[in-house]
């Protein structure tokens, strides 16, 4: 274990793994000076850096689970609002621990009211989209999707549009690998039956 240094949020003092970026883990080191010479591909965030790297991101995971835009933005300040009184308990990478406080806030404001959301354009562009509704427009991709359970439609959004792996959407939902495998594989197969019965989109 190392001291933290206090002047930098660069640095964690508890010999767990840091918030770091790119999804690439930063090695434990034993002193402070190893740590200042870790490979660059290894980076360790501050809360600034975070927040200027991944607020986009951030704001278009929230933004495709709940509308008008205005409480999407207010639900973003909130994220980071928290994120900021958390960071010193940040561990990981920084953009799926984001996305785990983004989560949580949706479930909060779920609470308050029935959400109201839609796919974009650009989210039905993506190729991983594509394997799951080649021919369907926004429109109707955005009904077959919101006919899905909560959770189920939450984390297919995470792997085919934000594009998150099994193990990246397992950290943003707190569960194991092969619960979050499982529950993947019912929203698709859900979702295609939906699809199915649905009709060519075309």
């Amino acid at each position: 274990m190392f001291i933290k240094d206090k002047s930098s949020d660069r640095i964690a003092g508890d010999g767990r793994t840091p918030c770091y970026a790119n999804g690439l883990e930063l090695p434990l080191t034993e002193s402070i000076t190893e740590a200042a010479n870790l490979p660059a591909k290894s980076e360790a965030l501050s809360f600034d850096e975070a927040r200027g790297r991944y607020q986009g991101a951030v704001f278009a995971f929230v933004a495709r689970r709940v509308r008008p835009v205005e409480e999407a933005e207010d639900i973003v300040a909130a994220i980071f609002a928290d994120a900021f009184s958390k960071w010193g308990k940040c561990r990981g990478d920084a953009r799926l621990w984001l996305f785990g406080i983004a989560r949580r806030k949706l479930v909060a404001s779920y609470r308050k009211r029935r959400p109201v959301w839609a796919l974009r354009e650009s989210d039905i562009a993506r190729d991983a989209m594509g394997e799951f509704l080649t021919f369907a427009e926004i429109e109707q991709a955005s009904t077959v999707l919101s006919k899905l359970p909560a959770d189920e439609r939450d984390v297919l959004l995470m792997s085919v549009v934000e594009e998150l792996s099994i193990a990246e959407i397992a950290i943003v939902i707190n569960r194991s690998e092969k619960a979050t495998n499982s529950l993947l594989g019912r929203a698709r197969t859900r979702a295609r039956k939906m699809t199915e019965s649905t009709g060519d989109f075309r």
